[in-house]
């Protein structure tokens, strides 16, 4: 098996306050909090980490395949139904991951969805 070289590489810490993390990547450093907080929430951060994603390989993609592409929206959505009893886990029950696209014709945007979701 060939050696792994790193792609990405993040970091949080505890900041001594129940529920909130200072993060970094690089020199970028940021505030993380659960639900509720005044920070974004880590949750959220992992929704806009899919979104960012999905945005940057699509429109790398589309240039790549010199597929028009005039503009994008990608929105993911967590769901969990807080109902049901508690694991040692905490799993989500749903990801929901919604594109919009313009510019690009609906076969294109079935491709580059399609494409996106098989890396």
């Amino acid at each position: 098996m060939a050696e792994l070289a790193l792609a990405y590489e993040a970091r949080s810490y505890s900041t001594g306050i129940v529920g909130r993390s200072i993060c970094n990547a690089r020199n970028h450093h940021w505030v993380a909090e659960n639900t509720g907080g005044e920070a974004v929430g880590a949750g959220e951060m992992f929704c806009a980490s899919i979104s960012a994603c999905a945005v940057n390989m699509v429109s790398t993609i589309a240039d790549t395949d010199n597929r028009a592409l005039g503009g994008m929206e990608v929105s993911v959505a967590l769901y969990r139904d807080f109902d049901k009893p508690t694991g040692e886990v905490s799993l989500y029950d749903s990801v929901r991951v919604q594109f919009q696209m313009w510019g690009v014709s609906d076969d294109d945007a079935r491709f580059l969805v399609k494409t996106w979701k098989q890396r």
